[in-house]
């Protein structure tokens, strides 16, 4: 069974999503799109850091 509990948040980060949503979109847009872009950064390769010496 998924676990659909949402993670808790630092007091005011919820009013700062909110200021920067945009025309139409949802916190849980905000969340799931954030939560993807991580995903993707995390799951892709090694981006910087130093190179093979």
């Amino acid at each position: 069974m998924e676990d659909k509990t949402m993670g808790r948040f630092p007091k005011g980060t919820l009013d700062r999503i909110k200021t920067v949503l945009r025309d139409g979109e949802s916190q849980a847009d905000f969340v799931r799109e954030a939560v993807e872009l991580e995903l993707r950064r995390r799951e892709g390769p090694p981006v910087g850091g130093p190179g093979p010496a």
